[in-house]
């Protein structure tokens, strides 16, 4: 009888699983079949955010990859199931990749553009190179395989991206750091053996780059690169004798949610703005809740890889 019930409860289980799939595939398929007007559909990709304001930030982004890409349909998807399951309890419904592109593989588009709106190509961007993967070799939808599919990379997919960002970064902050501020930037990165595609590379190539090209006063750490965190940007700039003044503080995201608010801002003891507090050597910290999305100029990097993947 034990052995009866347990298989009976896990069969309830694989049900309750596969219900709750084809209830989502179900809704994206409505809303592909909807919204076709071309034969191309473009795909937007990005993490996710359970804040509110990033939901005005990714409308906003959809919007001006819609003018930017008229003869595309646009459609945009989340990497995180968390970020997925709580925006559904605040009646924000948002899916995966691979619902999309099933969805947009049985609908009859001939071309689909997959681009990444990650910062660096680490853990999540590998996530959405398997999706596409999963989609152009799907056992199931053979057919799959005559769609023509592009990727376009994140923001600081290449050492150009690097540079560019930091042209844009620095003429957003020229005058802060020409008065003497200290301007900080917090990425998220990898953790230690999570490192895909050499991402959190680009967090030190951005600080170098602002530092040598524009001025010593720009800093870039992380929430979970080993031996980038915030204490170790403390002690990079008391090293390099910016161990005092006022110091602004960004989010290296494309939104500002959770780490932003929390990591960056908060106030716990670890946080950005109590860890420099706590150092007791710098006069003011001004946390900027916004993310790079509000800076002119990061956008157009995004769809100039979009253009570039359509190219290839």
């Amino acid at each position: 009888l034990m052995s009866f019930s347990v298989v009976s409860c896990s069969d309830d289980d694989d049900d309750s699983a596969q219900s709750k799939h084809d209830k989502k595939m179900e809704a994206v398929s409505a809303e592909v079949k909807a919204n076709k007007k071309h034969d191309i559909a473009l795909l937007l990709v990005t993490f996710g955010s359970t804040w509110d304001a990033p939901q005005e930030t990714f409308k906003g982004m959809k919007e001006q990859f819609a003018k930017k890409f008229s003869n595309m349909d646009v459609y945009f998807s989340f990497t995180s199931e968390i970020c997925m399951t709580r925006c559904a309890a605040k009646g924000w419904n948002y899916y995966a990749p691979s619902f999309y592109l099933e969805a947009i593989g049985l609908a009859g588009y001939k071309t689909v553009c997959v681009q990444s709106l990650h910062v660096i190509p680490g853990e999540e961007y590998l996530r959405v190179q398997n999706s596409v993967k999963d989609f152009h070799y799907s056992g199931d939808h053979p057919e799959f395989g005559d769609i023509k599919v592009y990727l376009a990379g994140p923001l600081l997919e290449s050492e150009d991206d690097v540079k560019e960002v930091a042209t844009i970064l620095h003429k957003n902050y020229k005058a802060k750091v020409d008065a003497g501020k200290i301007v900080t930037f917090m990425g998220h990165g990898n953790p230690e053996g999570w490192n895909y595609g050499n991402g959190n590379s680009r967090y030190t190539m951005l600080e170098e780059e602002l530092q040598k090209t524009y001025s010593s006063n720009y800093f870039v750490a992380t929430v979970d690169m080993e031996d980038n965190y915030v204490d170790n940007m403390i002690s990079r700039m008391q090293a390099a004798g910016k161990a005092s003044g006022d110091v602004i503080c960004h989010p290296l995201m494309s939104i500002a949610g959770d780490h932003a608010n929390n990591d960056m801002a908060g106030s716990d003891d670890d946080s950005w703005l109590s860890m420099f507090n706590a150092s007791g050597k710098f006069e003011k910290v001004d946390t900027q809740i916004s993310g790079l999305g509000s800076i002119q100029g990061i956008e157009e990097i995004y769809v100039a890889h979009t253009a570039d993947a359509m190219n290839q």
